[in-house]
């Protein structure tokens, strides 16, 4: 006898809203505005770029709850916020490497500061996995975000955050245009792919290898990302999730440039 599948466990075809190209594009002019302050505040010096990444951790952290449909909202704003701004002050006080050496800490710190919350909350901690699982996978994307401000300090200079910002916001734009998934997703790879090789052979030396990789594969970590988050009902209807769809995806690419271009870049 065959089996069939519990009427629980099976979505319906419209319990996914995929948001409309005018939320898409939102988002992405959002995330090309973040990408290109950032980049202009890389040459400017280590804590107004510290400051901007607080600024986008911060963006990201009112949204974020809203986008995932967290419980305690309030609370889980406070935590990723805090700890976003924490992990950039850690890395803006390090002047000698390694210069992650204390971002490690700073997310730990925000972790136990989750645990608080999950303590302090008076709801009967309802959906308690589900909040903490959330909240620390905000805080994960906030240090990664950080780690962007020791990007400045690599061989390639503050030109480091050009290589990994432009290719990224770039990547994006394919799946703001009318275009089947199947082909935006490879198109952005290709464009981040390019660009990044394009920018490292600009900058001094010559980086193209670590431009090629840094643009290519935090072009792929920004679409994959951008594509998991976006089916979210918040990301087509709501300010807030649009806003934390346009932070999560930059942010979490930040550590995987800072990696390509520290151990390239030579």
């Amino acid at each position: 006898m065959p089996e069939t599948a519990d009427p629980e466990l099976v979505v319906p075809p419209d319990a996914v809203v995929l948001p409309s190209r005018r939320a898409t594009w939102t988002s992405t002019g959002l995330t090309a505005a973040l990408a290109a302050l950032l980049t202009a505040t890389a040459y400017v010096g280590a804590w107004p770029l510290a400051a901007v990444c607080a600024l986008g951790a911060a963006a990201m952290a009112w949204g974020w709850p809203v986008l995932l449909a967290l419980p305690s909202p309030r609370g889980t704003t406070s935590v990723v916020a805090g700890g976003g701004v924490l992990a950039a002050v850690a890395v803006a006080l390090t002047t000698e490497e390694p210069l992650l050496r204390w971002l490690s800490l700073a997310l730990a710190v925000s972790v136990v500061g989750e645990f608080v919350h999950q303590l302090a909350r008076r709801d009967a901690r309802p959906r308690m996995v589900e909040s903490v699982t959330g909240s620390v996978a905000g805080l994960v994307l906030v240090s990664s975000l950080a780690a962007v401000v020791a990007l400045p300090r690599s061989p390639v200079g503050g030109g480091g955050v050009l290589v990994w910002a432009v290719p990224v916001a770039l990547a994006l734009v394919p799946l703001a245009l009318p275009l089947p998934g199947r082909v935006a997703m490879p198109l952005g790879v290709l464009v981040g792919l390019v660009a990044g090789g394009q920018l490292g052979g600009l900058q001094h030396d010559g980086h193209v290898l670590a431009g090629l990789v840094a643009g290519g594969v935090s072009a792929g970590v920004v679409l994959l990302l951008h594509r998991l988050l976006a089916v979210l009902p918040p990301a087509a209807g709501s300010l807030a999730g649009r806003v934390a769809l346009a932070v999560a995806p930059l942010a979490g690419s930040g550590m995987v440039a800072y990696v390509a271009v520290r151990l390239l870049a030579r």
